[in-house]
């Protein structure tokens, strides 16, 4: 009787899961088949996910950055060792910049009467940058062989990155207010344009 308990209470564990995303990949191929779903106006309970993808992004960012190292072999002799902070800039001032955006919108959210915490925000923001994150890990080989291309990808990446800003402003915080949505991401461009200076 003891395992056939068991067994039961298995089984209802397996119910009570299915159509949840039991690993990362899978939470990706979800996220490419059915987008709207996860970009609802409730939580999914995937903001782990979210900020792993946010993380990996970044990462992207400083790996395409770092990439020139090797495209550009011959002009290593030149560099003296501050300019290899220059790699890190960038990724520094997105990191930045997207920390800060998140609390932002938390703030004008609640604001507005929404009860949007920091995971919610990660959570869809991390959804958005999976298609970016793809389009940047495309870019670095392309870059690695000197196939000229790899731009394209690279800049759809940083353009996907903007967009997903608009959405998250659009959706969920200024609540279907072009012009709000429009001056987040003009915000969030110029507030990492100021750190990049900075740095």
């Amino acid at each position: 009787m003891e395992n056939q308990n068991e067994v039961m209470e298995k089984k209802k564990g397996n119910n009570g899961n299915e159509g949840k995303l039991g690993n990362y990949f899978q939470y990706v191929k979800q996220v490419l088949k059915d987008p709207d779903h996860l970009l609802s106006d409730e939580t999914q309970s995937k903001q782990q996910f979210g900020l792993i993808t946010l993380i990996a992004f970044l990462g992207l960012i400083l790996l395409s950055n770092i990439v020139g190292i090797f495209t550009y072999l011959d002009a290593l002799r030149y560099l003296g060792f501050s300019d290899y902070f220059d790699y890190f800039e960038r990724t520094i001032a997105y990191a930045v910049a997207l920390a800060l955006l998140m609390f932002v919108f938390k703030n004008v959210a609640n604001k507005n009467g929404k009860t949007y915490d920091l995971n919610f925000f990660f959570e869809k923001l991390g959804a958005l940058l999976v298609v970016p994150a793809i389009l940047l890990i495309v870019s670095i080989p392309l870059e690695l062989v000197d196939i000229t291309i790899y731009s394209w990808f690279s800049s759809l990446a940083y353009t996907f990155l903007y967009l997903s800003i608009f959405l998250i402003s659009y959706f969920f915080v200024a609540k279907n207010n072009l012009k709000t949505a429009v001056l987040f991401v003009a915000g969030f461009y110029f507030v990492y344009r100021v750190i990049f200076l900075i740095l």
